[in-house]
Formats: C-alpha cells, structure tokens, sequence
C-alpha cells in the first residue's frame, strides 16, 4: 500500500509560447480605467495589468476534473462596481455562471440551466451575458434566453421567438431596447434557408419582433442561406451590427455561422437609428471590397468585430480570402479606409517569435479578427483579437497605426507531448496542437522557430517525438503540414536536437490504402501518424494517421531514413496475422534497440523482439480499463530496459515488465480503487530510482504527485491554486533535481521547482 507524504512547496512558471491561442473577446470597464478583461476560447479568462503590460490567468485553480472555467463563453461587468466580473463557461456536463467580487482574484459558482461551452461553434460572436441594475440577462447557445434578478440563484425563461442558439444580447443605455442575435434555424421554412436571425424587444424580453436583417442568397457554395448577426455597437445616434453568412460547413450544422465553422462565405455592415425606444433600419454600410468582383456578393469572407469610439467606427473582416483587414470610418460608415491589411497597410512589430511572417509563408499570421475595442479612457489604445492571440495600438488615430503582440503572460496552447532529453542544450522537447513543437535552451525565454523547414515555415500540429537516449540529438517527429501548403505532413528528423530538419520519404507502394493514407498527410492540417526510433537510432518506425486511426496495416520502418521502407507486420496472441487492423501507437523500449512496444486504443498490449519487423500480441492477466478518457499517456522508462508505463486516466497507474527471454509480461496496476492517473513521466531521481512524476488523483485527492521509489510513497507539488485546467503530460529533468514539466491544454507548458 502506498501513502502520501507531506506536500512539497513548488513554484510554476511558463516556458513562454506567448499567445497561442484563440482570443474570443474583450471587455473594458467603462468607469474604471484599468479594468480590462478577455475570454479565451479553452484557457479561461485573463486580466491586463497595464503597469507590466502582462495578462494575469484568472482560472489557474481549475482542475482537470471539472475544467469548465477554462471555456467561458461570454463575460459582463457591473458599471456601478469596477470589482464585479461574472462570466459564463462550461464543457456541456458541468455549466456555471461565474461571480468575482475582487476582479477574478477568487471566484463562486453557480449552476446554469442550459448546456454552455466556450470552444464550440459560434464562440466569437458578440457578448450573450449582461449585468445590468441588478439583473442578469443571458442569451445562450443552447436554450433560448435567460432573466435572473437575485445574481444567477434562479433563472426565469424569456423566448426570442422559440431560438435556441442566440449570438448576443444589447440593451441600450436608456433600457428601452433589447436586440438579440439568433441563428435562425429553429424558424428555417425548409432546413436549409435560416429563419429571422435579428429581434428587438421593447418590453424588457418579454416579446420580440422581426428587425430588418440582409437577406440571404442562394449559392452553390452556401450550405445554410441567411446572414447572422455577429457584434453590435452603439456611437449614441447609430446602431453597428456586422452579420456572416456561412458557406460550405464542415462541423455544426446550421448552429455555424461564424469564424471557427469552417467557412464564411460573405459579410454585411448594417446601419440602425433608435427611434422612441426601437431600432430601426437606416442604411447598408458595407465595405465594398475591391478584390470581389460578384455583383450579390460583397467580401470574400464575412464582417465580425464592431466598436465605436470617439466619433470613429471599426469593423474588421473574419475569414476573408486573403488578409484579414480591419476598417476604420469617420463618417458613421459612409466610406471605409483601412487601417490594417496583410503587411501592406499598417504597420506590426513582430515581438513573438513564431509570429514572424517569415515562419508564415511569408504572410501576416493575422486571421479569425473577431473582436476589436477601444479603451474608454483613451482613443489611440485598442486591442483586438486573433486565432494566435492578442495585438494592440497605441496609436489608433494616426494614418499609420502601428500594431504588435501584446501576448506577456498569455499562454493558451495545447500541449500533446513532453520530453525533458539527458544530455545537449535542449532541456525540453515540447510537441503541441497548432503551432508544432518548440525545444527550449534557455525556460524562461521564447524559443526562435523551432520545428521549420529549411526556409523557415513552420510545421503545425506534431503528435510524438522521439529520441534514444545515448543519442538525444537525433530526433524524430511527426507534424502536419501547414495551412499555406508550404510544408508536408509526415515525419521530420532532426540531427541537432530540433535546430533544423529533413523530412522523410513516403513509403508509398505497399497498398492502395496506404497510398491514399499518404495523398492525404501531403495536404495542410492532417495527421500525419506516430514515430519511434530505436535505443541505437538505427531503425525509425512509422504508422500512418488514416481517419484519426493510427493503422497497424500501415507501420513502417526504415534503417536509412527513408530511402527504403518495409512493413511491420502484426500477429494475434495465436501468431496468426491480425484479421482486422488496430489503433496502435509504437514505443521504443530506452536500452534494447531490438525491442518496441505497441498499445492500442483498448489497451492491447504488443511488443516486437526484432527492431518492428513483426509484432506478436501478449494478453495481459490484468485488464486496462479503457473507453472515454479525459487525458492518457504511456511511456518507456529510461535507464531500464522492459519496462513500460500507462496512465489511463480512468483508474489506477499500471506497469508492464516485459521478458525478452520469454516473450511474455507481467502486469501490475500502482494505485488502489478511486485513485488514478492521467499522466506518467520520469525525472532525477536518487539510488538509480527515477522521480516518478504524476497527475491524478492519489489517496483520494487531485493533484500534481512526485514519488521517489517507484509509487510506494507520494508527495504532492501543487497547491490548490497551482491546476492548470487539464493537463495533457508530464515529464521530469533528467538533469535538474526536482524539476518537472507540466503540458496543459489551457495554460500553455509550464516548469516546476521546489521553492
């Protein structure tokens, strides 16, 4: 039986990726003049500290158990009370409203009566929350709207017209008028055309009636026809709103209508006045954009953010084809004049290195520019958001307004995979969604481009690296090309620990399957598989991604990297060969060169006594329970040969020993019923024992755990405000005592030492 010892005092830092992210929106007090927040799309909610011109992460107490503050969906102010902060988040199973009386130093939660989740479909539209005289309103995705007057303890039921899936609420400052935004489809005629997508009510929510919204058109490259309000903005005389209308939809159905759905096929600016307490059409004020030449269609892309600010209105594009652009107007939209486009117009100081446009094909890395506000205090200071983070100006009036980054203490990346080497400059490998990978020298500096071609573009999306142990420079990994097309997917190799790399050939030829396995990894944005390489870094191994399946019918290894590929081949526990293909990822063992190991999705168990040649399943004594997991992660121990660890992330900490001589394995689970483990890596440890390093949950408790002796004693090294939100893997310094690294998918990847 194991036990837990007294906890150990630990301090977290970032190993800096600033940004990351998707940025959803701001908010600005408009009485207190350094009270600005923003939601992210998975990494919670932030505030600026305009002294250090750094975010500060508002939801690091979230655990990975119930992560729903790190999806907030939507985020309101009390006017009256610049301490007050109320957001909304949830993961669909757990939904909250969130109440801060300290400015998001410490949070009460309160359930809400409708499904809420901050990375879904529609996630950029305009604010749907709104604290206003006491009362919550809350326009949701799911349910329709919401009224609550005693702060969210019980909630009244309002219908804007039977629409479930709202994308914002405004009431004027008069309180006269409320419109809301809907996505039209519970009053679609036929299912495809979108029913009214733009209400106003002049009763306090208690009827809504039809405003005047573009009208859909028919295309062939429409799914769902109709325009859905964005954002809306009030100058005191005009009423802004910006509306998309959606193209071809890959996810979402007709709840897409904006940035993250795959397409936005165009845009509208619509114009209102209020009159005796109602909205009112005044005019379209569309920019015209010169590089669409169709007479029905005004921007190849749509229209999102919407503010006013001192006698001047903003509005920017989201998906257009080509740069985004963000407008600016001084006669309440009668003409547009851009402010930035591409790296044509305007000006950006690139201060995040992986931003650079000469990591980006070239181009600007801005898109999905959702949200823009202007601070209330002072008329040059905006911000605006991006798929990558945030950037800002401090010079907005100008003809040529400057941008940058302003991404200090905002890390909202997702981190797939950890590795700490034993030797070289690198002391981190970090494999993550999105951006690649980077290797940090130096932990508390940003990495240049890390994981690039040889003209610098950046690979996107890696899911493993590897590395033997006696040769930590030579690394193998497997990212997907990018979204330019000026990288391929596919396994990459690296002779100088992730400086520089080659990509590999394609064993094309085996089957036809195969073949059309790897057209597919040559196109940006797709998985390219899992790679190992063995103790002696002679042998890579290769099994090919094919919809979202790591095939075992497609595992290939190669001993002069790529030149020539053979296939492994796959045999039951009976040595007959596998009737039907499994989902399985390789691992080399860390000393053997001969031996590597395969674990399925199920939690099969496979290992290979001839460098990958064939692999021969064992049947374990002890079942791995497998099924939905939050978070998982397997890894060979280092040092050892045989020896292989799986956290399942459902219950327990298993470990397999496998006898080479006898081609069998032992099986044992380290922890006890209702304690588990998600995450599994190997640090310095003492007595030629590594330092076992944890998430989960030990002795009842949820936490980040080291044990020096194999799991036979535990101490935990976070505090309760140390969570992180969930954590995707961990790993250890093999050469700084102590020293952990945590991979979150909301926080970015964070180092530990003790204090």
């Amino acid at each position: 039986m194991y036990t837990v010892q007294d906890s150990i005092l630990y301090s977290y830092k970032n190993c800096p990726i600033p940004g990351g992210g998707y940025v959803t929106g701001f908010i600005f007090h408009p009485k207190s003049k350094n009270a600005l927040y923003a939601r992210t799309d998975i990494g919670g909610m932030y505030r600026f500290d305009f002294d250090k011109k750094a975010w500060i992460p508002l939801c690091d107490s979230v655990t990975g158990e119930d992560p729903a503050q790190t999806y907030p969906l939507s985020m309101a102010l009390d006017e009256n009370d610049p301490d007050k902060l109320f957001f909304v988040c949830g993961t669909k199973k757990n939904n909250y409203l969130v109440i801060s009386s300290d400015r998001g130093k410490s949070f009460s939660d309160k359930p809400l009566p409708c499904q809420v989740h901050g990375n879904e479909v529609g996630r950029s539209t305009g604010e749907r929350l709104l604290f206003r005289n006491g009362t919550l309103w809350f326009a949701s995705q799911s349910d329709g709207l919401f009224r609550s007057d005693d702060m969210g303890e019980s909630w009244e039921k309002l219908s804007v017209n039977e629409e479930k899936n709202l994308t914002f609420l405004w009431i004027s400052p008069d309180g006269r008028a409320m419109l809301a935004g809907t996505g039209g489809d519970v009053n679609s005629p036929d299912g495809r055309r979108r029913g009214n997508t733009l209400y106003q009510s002049a009763d306090c929510g208690k009827s809504f009636q039809p405003l005047t919204a573009p009208e859909g058109y028919d295309s062939g490259k429409c799914d769902y026809i109709g325009f859905v309000p964005q954002k809306v903005s009030f100058d005191g005389r005009y009423l802004y709103i910006t509306f998309c209308q959606s193209g071809k939809i890959a996810f979402g159905g007709m709840g897409a209508y904006s940035c993250d759905t795959g397409s936005v096929f165009d845009g509208r600016v619509y114009r209102y006045r209020i009159e005796n307490g109602s909205a009112v059409f005044d005019s379209d004020v569309t920019p015209i954009d010169p590089n669409c030449g169709s007479s029905e269609r005004r921007i190849k892309g749509g229209y999102c953010a919407c503010e006013c600010s001192d006698g001047a209105v903003y509005v920017s594009t989201v998906c257009r084809e080509g740069d985004d652009i963000i407008y600016r107007s001084f006669d309440c939209g009668e003409s547009w004049e851009p402010v930035l486009e591409g790296l044509e117009i305007g000006v950006i100081d690139w201060n995040v290195s992986y931003m650079k446009p000469e990591y980006n094909g070239g181009r600007s890395c801005v898109h999905w520019v959702s949200d823009f506000k202007v601070s209330p205090f002072d008329e040059s200071f905006a911000v605006f958001n991006t798929g990558t983070g945030i950037f800002y100006t401090e010079n907005l009036k100008d003809k040529t307004v400057r941008f940058a980054p302003l991404c200090s203490g905002l890390e909202e990346t997702v981190h797939l995979n950890v590795y700490s080497p034993p030797d070289g400059p690198v002391h981190v490998i970090d494999i993550l969604g999105d951006l690649g990978g980077f290797a940090f020298t130096d932990v508390d500096k940003q990495c240049e481009n890390s994981f690039d071609d040889s003209r610098g573009n950046r690979y996107i999306t890696c899911l493993n690296a590897d590395f033997p142990d006696k040769a930590p420079y030579y690394v193998v990994c497997t990212p997907r090309g990018n979204w330019t097309g000026k990288t391929k997917g596919g396994v990459i190799l690296s002779y100088d620990q992730c400086r520089t790399w080659k990509r590999l050939s394609y064993p094309y030829g085996f089957t036809d399957e195969a073949d059309t396995a790897l057209d597919c990894i040559q196109k940006p944005n797709t998985d390219s598989g899992w790679t190992a390489v063995s103790a002696d870094s002679r042998r890579i191994v290769w099994t090919l991604c094919y919809n979202r399946v790591f095939r075992s019918d497609m595992t290939f290894y190669t001993d002069n990297e790529g030149k020539d590929w053979s296939r492994s081949e796959f045999f039951d526990p009976e040595g007959k060969p596998l009737s039907l293909p499994c989902d399985v990822r390789i691992f080399s063992d860390r000393i053997d060169c001969e031996v590597f190991y395969g674990v399925t999705d199920d939690y099969r168990f496979f290992a290979s006594a001839d460098k990958a040649e064939s692999f021969k399943e064992i049947r374990l004594n002890v079942k791995i329970p497998s099924g939905f997991r939050i978070k998982h992660e397997i890894r060979a121990e280092s040092g050892i040969s045989g020896r292989l660890w799986i956290a399942n992330g459902i219950d327990g900490l298993y470990l397999l020993e496998f006898d080479k001589s006898s081609f069998s394995v032992n099986i044992r689970n380290l922890l006890s019923d209702g304690d588990y483990s998600r995450c599994i890596g190997f640090g310095k440890g003492g007595n030629n024992i590594p330092m076992l390093f944890t998430v989960g949950r030990i002795c009842g408790v949820y936490g980040f755990y080291r044990s020096p002796d194999y799991g036979l004693t535990w101490h935990r090294i976070n505090s309760d405000s140390q969570s992180f939100g969930n954590v995707s893997s961990v790993c250890g310094d093999p050469r700084i005592s102590g020293r952990v690294y945590i991979g979150t998918g909301s926080r970015g990847l964070l180092y530990g030492d003790e204090k």
